[in-house]
């Protein structure tokens, strides 16, 4: 259960550090390794941008949830929970795992290997048709956000066939859902960094665990 993730995180790891450079991409921790600032030094400006984005993807997949409610409640109602998975202590207990794999792990694999590889490839097909320019066009980066982010969205479709039956509401549920999530984490790192969007996407699941812990003690 574990050789396989391990793979392609080692995969999507050198990926990174060998492509991200060439299309502009970067990561404070692969730009210490080669001597640049300490990452708290070369994050901090970032922090502020990131922590927003990441409440704010938060708040936009409740919107979006709520346009889908219609299509996908009753679905949804017929989903088996986990056990004791909306007591406080199973939501706090749930926090390291969020915060380890989704903000860290799911970077890796989703931005640092897989987006990157979309914009070095689609940079690289640019030039190869005479767009020989020396960093990464607008467009060619948006797409690469965009496709890493539909398939950051598909990523969650096992977790959600594990509760219940995928449906095509909430398979196109499932997906658009994380994929808004995924937009912000990947503009974040081609904006500003790999960090950040790990800063974000963290903000993402302590803004979840926060709120839904507070809804169980009203509740």
């Amino acid at each position: 259960m574990t050789i396989q993730p391990t793979i392609l995180l080692a995969v999507a790891t050198l990926v990174g550090v060998l492509l991200a450079p060439r299309v502009g991409l970067r990561s404070h921790v692969e730009a210490r390794v080669r001597g640049g600032p300490p990452v708290s030094t070369a994050l901090r400006p970032e922090l502020r941008r990131a922590v927003g984005v990441g409440a704010a993807a938060f708040f936009a997949t409740i919107a979006l949830d709520a346009l889908f409610a219609p299509f996908t409640a009753a679905d949804l109602a017929a989903a088996t929970p986990a056990p004791d998975a909306g007591t406080l202590s199973a939501l706090l207990a749930s926090l390291p795992v969020r915060l380890l794999y989704g903000g860290v792990t799911e970077e890796i694999l989703l931005r640092w290997g897989l987006l990157t590889l979309f914009a070095w490839t689609i940079h690289a097909v640019r030039a190869r048709v005479g767009d020989e320019r020396a960093t990464l066009a607008r467009s060619s980066a948006w797409t690469a956000i965009l496709l890493s982010a539909v398939l950051f969205g598909v990523g969650h479709l096992p977790a959600l066939a594990t509760v219940t039956e995928p449906t095509t509401e909430l398979v196109v549920r499932t997906v658009a859902l994380n994929a808004v999530a995924g937009i912000g984490f990947g503009w974040l790192y081609w904006r500003d960094s790999l960090e950040a969007a790990m800063v974000s996407h963290a903000t993402f699941h302590v803004v979840l665990v926060g709120l839904s812990a507070l809804a169980v003690v009203v509740g």
